[in-house]
């Protein structure tokens, strides 16, 4: 028992193609972008500073989603030839590369606008991962990312000629679909902790959640092979993040610790 995808990733309005994945992608921004703009004054973030954030956050994502991808993938025939590193058009984005490349554009426009980085980090947690599990669905649908073959009955096989799964009528894990639910798991847990830690928290949160999630959901990813130690490109990134995010938690919390018991001495 299993279950059947026969979806085409390139659709058609009349004579326009469709990219499902990049329409999917650009939904997930834009639901995105509205909860953000909705959740800014919570969290003490303009929200006339939104769609500027907003813009550096997807150029920033875009490419380093891009060169992520480009330095894992064969970089070799990327130098021999440079401009197919731009051509984002015939596929290939990293979450992970889009992760860093994003935080560090909004990073750098908090620096620019005078805001606190940590309030606009928290304040984009929860929104992440729901954008993500958005260009899920299509990911899944067209086959990008698939899972490695399984007995379990939700098993899928693909069909469509145009797959960018294997087409050889074996079940895989559908990898795409565990990360979805992952992701609402997790923007579930961030929207409860809303408001309960200290500033910057909720971000680092996510992070940690979000590792420990890609670290084990790679594990059934059958569209990369392993790199070192058994383990993945994204599961060694995955260790690096949670072991940082780990890290500057535990370090915070021990300077907050110092700082309110000093104030009860005083």
């Amino acid at each position: 028992m299993s279950i059947e995808i026969n979806w085409n990733p390139i659709g058609h309005l009349g004579p326009v193609p469709i990219n499902w994945y990049g329409l999917t992608m650009a939904i997930g921004f834009l639901v995105g972008g509205y909860l953000v703009w909705r959740w800014a004054p919570k969290f003490v973030v303009p929200r006339n500073r939104i769609d500027g954030l907003l813009l550096w956050i997807i150029v920033g994502t875009v490419l380093g989603a891009r060169l992520y991808y480009v330095v894992q993938n064969d970089f070799p025939s990327y130098l021999r030839a440079p401009w197919r590193m731009f051509a984002v058009w015939e596929g290939g984005l990293a979450f992970f590369g889009g992760l860093f490349g994003g935080t560090l554009a909004a990073y750098l426009y908090t620096r620019h606008a005078r805001l606190a980085f940590s309030r606009v980090a928290d304040l984009f947690a929860p929104a992440i991962p729901i954008g993500g599990a958005i260009g899920r669905i299509s990911c899944g649908l067209a086959g990008m990312d698939y899972g490695t073959p399984t007995k379990l009955p939700w098993g899928v096989i693909y069909t469509n000629a145009n797959s960018y799964a294997p087409l050889d009528g074996i079940p895989r894990h559908p990898a795409q679909y565990y990360e979805l639910i992952g992701d609402l798991l997790i923007a579930g847990i961030l929207i409860k902790l809303r408001g309960k830690l200290l500033q910057g928290h909720l971000f680092l949160v996510y992070l940690i959640l979000f590792s420990v999630l890609r670290f084990f959901i790679f594990f059934v990813r059958g569209s990369v092979d392993p790199v070192a130690f058994g383990l993945k490109n994204a599961q060694l990134t995955a260790l690096a993040i949670l072991s940082a995010a780990l890290a500057v938690l535990i370090a915070t919390l021990k300077r907050n610790g110092r700082i309110a018991l000093t104030h009860s001495r005083t």
